[in-house]
């Protein structure tokens, strides 16, 4: 090889890399786009997991509300009053009915949320907390991790 050829390649080289660098200036690094939408997937978690337990929370306060009425009518409730006894059977129809949401789905739901948070909280700490991330240079298309 020539030294006119060396330096011809080696001018080629830097025209290049003048040139790819404003492009790569654009894209935000791996690990910098990998944190955004960690963080993305974390606040979505977390939105869901205040939803799912105030969900949780409005279905035990009914429950308890529901829980004193009994007590309260059990203790006047005639029980040779067919109407009486009647009511007392809807009000503990609708008391069950409440225990189910508040131990069934309502608290599937907010554990299965709360599981989902703290994951997201676990892969954002692993792969981000402590690191120094540039900001986005525009919006980032996210995969939708959960």
């Amino acid at each position: 090889m020539s030294v006119a050829s060396l330096r011809l390649g080696a001018f080629l080289g830097v025209a290049l890399g003048v040139l790819a660098a404003p492009a790569l200036a654009q894209a935000p690094p791996p690990l910098a786009a990998t944190c955004y939408c960690l963080r993305q997937s974390l606040d979505a978690a977390t939105a869901d997991v205040t939803a799912k337990t105030a969900a949780l929370a409005a279905a035990r306060a009914e429950l308890d509300q529901l829980d004193q009425q009994l007590a309260a009518l059990r203790a006047q409730v005639n029980v040779d009053d067919p109407q009486a006894v009647a009511q007392f059977r809807q009000l503990l129809e609708k008391r069950d009915a409440a225990a189910k949401v508040a131990g069934g789905a309502a608290l599937t739901d907010s554990q299965a949320a709360t599981a989902a948070y703290n994951q997201a909280v676990a892969d954002y700490n692993n792969q981000c907390a402590g690191r120094p991330i540039p900001p986005p240079p525009g919006p980032l298309n996210c995969p939708m991790t959960r």
